[in-house]
């Protein structure tokens, strides 16, 4: 992957991150960043990036939207984000 590819990644994954921080209490929105996380991970398979690939199915698998309680594993998943922002800044720097 290029340069360009890279920053497009780091941009969705920004957008991901915003919208999970923007869903603390909403239900709707926590679903909202499931789907969006679960394109995410499609469009990074179809990238063949798979080492990325393989965090956001970890996040997935730890996230599991309730309707009227809030997210138990919010925490975590906000550290997960947090993890492959990292990742993905550093793969940016190489390029």
């Amino acid at each position: 992957m290029d340069r360009d590819d890279w920053q497009k990644v780091q941009k969705e994954l920004n957008r991901l991150y915003e919208l999970h921080e923007s869903g603390v209490s909403d239900p709707g929105k926590c679903r909202e960043f499931n789907k969006e996380a679960s394109l995410f991970l499609q469009n990074l398979e179809d990238l063949q990036v798979y080492d990325v690939a393989d965090r956001v199915m970890d996040l997935l698998a730890g996230c599991s939207p309730k309707d009227f309680s809030p997210c138990e594993n919010r925490q975590c998943t906000k550290g997960s984000l947090e993890r492959l922002q990292h990742q993905i800044r550093e793969k940016l720097e190489k390029s």
